[in-house]
């Protein structure tokens, strides 16, 4: 009796389509927060305004990171 055995079917293409959206996210919260501080910095720096527009886009950034990541969160909320 032949014990016959299916082979093992690797990721498909829209498993490495899935993964790399997901590890996408990873950076979306820290690039957010690094631009805000940026803008902030320099714009503080032009108009002499330390530290009030730094403060200003920090929190921007804080809030726009979690929103994109919240965002792109619910496209894979049933993976």
């Amino acid at each position: 009796m032949m014990s016959e055995t299916m082979p093992t079917k690797g990721p498909s293409k829209t498993d490495f389509k899935k993964i790399a959206g997901l590890s996408s996210l990873v950076l979306m919260l820290p690039s957010s927060i690094a631009v805000g501080l940026l803008i902030g910095y320099y714009l503080d720096k032009w108009l002499g305004t330390n530290p009030w527009l730094l403060i200003v886009f920090l929190l921007l950034g804080i809030f726009s990171g979690f929103y994109s990541l919240l965002r792109g969160l619910s496209k894979y909320k049933d993976v």
